[in-house]
């Protein structure tokens, strides 16, 4: 459960399983809803990038090796990671999911 967000369906739809990137520009295709797409690569906004970064995090840390995460995309999780830190609620919704499910998501109540 820690890898579920609600979302907008159209624009899940449309970020398929793409790449997670610095697009330049600020083309907006959503309306108010502050996402880019463009190229095989989706950029969230600034206020959720870190969430989005633990949750990748995560998931290599449960299934390692499998290639969830590039080279290239470990650093700029790592600095979502630090531009966008653990929130209360994030903590909260952390162990909330820690009770139903039975584990601990560590990248994120690290920062707890």
């Amino acid at each position: 459960m820690f890898n579920l967000y609600p979302s907008i369906g159209e624009v899940n739809g449309r970020r398929s399983n793409y790449s997670m990137a610095i697009i330049d520009g600020e083309k907006r295709e959503f309306g108010k809803c502050d996402v880019e797409i463009k190229s095989r690569k989706v950029e969230p906004r600034e206020e959720i990038r870190g969430e989005i970064a633990r949750t990748y995090m995560y998931m290599d840390s449960v299934y390692p090796g499998r290639g969830i995460i590039s080279k290239k995309n470990w650093k700029l999780f790592e600095s979502w990671h630090r531009s966008d830190p653990v929130d209360e609620w994030e903590c909260e919704r952390a162990k909330r999911i820690e009770k139903i499910q039975g584990n601990r998501n560590e990248v994120v109540m690290a920062k707890c």
